[in-house]
C-alpha cells in the first residue's frame, strides 16, 4: 500500500499491511490492493469519501464510509488494478487500513 507521508504503515508477520491515516478534505490517493481482504475502520469525528477520481471526492459519485463503521472487503475485493481516493467529509477523520496477505502458501 502507499500513502501520503506521515502515514502510519506497519507489517504484521509479513503476510497483512496495516496503516493509520489521518485523512483532511484535501483527497489522498490510497493503495488498496493487495491477495486477501481488506479491512476499513472509520474514526475521528466525520465520515470519509471513496472515489475512484479526486474529482468525485468533490461532486460524486463517491461512496461514505461512516464514522465507526468497520468494512470488510472479502478477497477478491473490487479495489484491484483501481486508483482510490479519500478525504474526510468535513473536518478531519482517521482510517485504519488492514490488507491481509490472502492466506498461508
Amino acid at each position: 500500500m502507499r500513502f501520503k507521508s506521515g502515514s502510519d504503515i506497519k507489517e504484521v508477520n509479513k503476510m497483512a499491511r496495516l496503516a493509520n491515516i489521518s485523512l483532511t478534505t484535501d483527497s489522498q490517493y490510497v493503495d488498496l490492493t493487495g491477495t486477501g481482504k481488506l479491512m476499513i475502520k472509520v474514526s475521528g469525528d466525520n465520515s470519509v469519501r471513496l472515489a475512484f477520481d479526486q474529482y468525485s471526492l468533490d461532486n460524486g459519485p463517491y461512496f461514505t464510509l461512516d464514522i465507526g463503521t468497520t468494512y470488510i472487503f472479502d478477497e477478491p475485493y473490487p479495489f484491484i488494478g483501481q486508483n482510490c481516493f479519500m478525504r474526510s467529509d468535513t473536518g478531519t477523520s482517521e482510517v485504519q487500513v488492514l490488507v491481509t496477505g490472502g492466506g498461508i502458501q
